[in-house]
C-alpha cells in the first residue's frame, strides 16, 4: 500500500495519484523546475507571448496558457463563451475545442468531453467537470460534475491522470492553438 502524504489515505501499489484526494503519489512533482540549458531551447512562440499575469480577470487581451506535465510546448487559447477540453473521437468525428489526444489523452483517462472553461461572475473564468469518468481535479480537490469552480492563475488542473498548470497572460500578439 502507498500512503498519500496529503490525506494519509492508503492507496493500491502502483497508483500514480491518490484515489481519495487526487494528490500525486510520485516522489518528484511533474511541475518541478528543470534547467533548459540555453536560450535557444525556448521556442520563439513562447517568447512572443510571455508577459505579466492578468490578475485572473478575463479581458479582451487575455490568453490562457496551459502547460501539460511532460510536454514542452504549451497550449494557448483565447477565452470564449465555452472551451471544451477533451480528446477527439475518430468514430464520430467529434472534436473538442482543446484536443488533448496528442498529449496521450486516451492513455491518461481524458474523456471526449471532459471539462469546460466558461466565463463566470466578475469577468473571471470557471472550470466545469462535464461528467467525466475519471474526474477533474483543481489543486488536488476532485470537482463535482456540472458545477462551476473558480479558476485562478497558476492553478493545477488534472483531467483523469493528465496534470497541467493554467496561467492567465496578457498579450497583444500571440500564436494560438486549440480554440481561436
Amino acid at each position: 500500500m502507498q500512503q498519500c502524504a496529503n490525506c494519509q489515505f492508503s492507496n493500491r501499489v502502483g497508483v500514480a495519484f491518490c484515489e481519495k484526494c487526487g494528490a500525486s503519489l510520485i516522489s518528484v512533482s511533474p511541475f518541478a523546475t528543470r534547467s533548459l540549458g540555453s536560450e535557444e531551447l525556448l521556442s520563439t512562440s513562447v517568447r512572443a507571448f510571455t508577459t505579466q499575469p492578468s490578475n485572473n480577470v478575463i479581458t479582451a487581451s487575455t490568453v490562457i496558457r496551459i502547460e501539460v506535465a511532460g510536454f514542452a510546448e504549451p497550449v494557448l487559447i483565447k477565452p470564449q463563451q465555452e472551451i471544451v477540453l477533451g480528446r477527439r473521437d475518430p468514430a464520430t468525428g467529434a472534436m473538442p475545442d482543446v484536443d488533448l489526444t496528442p498529449f496521450a489523452g486516451y492513455r491518461m483517462g481524458v474523456s471526449r468531453r471532459h471539462a469546460a472553461l466558461r466565463p463566470g461572475e466578475e469577468n473571471r473564468l470557471d472550470l466545469w467537470d462535464l461528467g467525466s469518468g475519471n474526474g477533474t481535479f483543481l489543486n488536488g480537490t476532485r470537482l463535482g460534475a456540472h458545477r462551476p469552480y473558480r479558476l485562478n492563475d497558476n492553478d493545477e488542473v488534472r483531467l483523469g491522470q493528465m496534470a497541467m498548470k493554467v496561467y492567465f497572460e496578457v498579450a497583444t500578439a500571440y500564436p494560438l492553438n486549440g480554440a481561436s
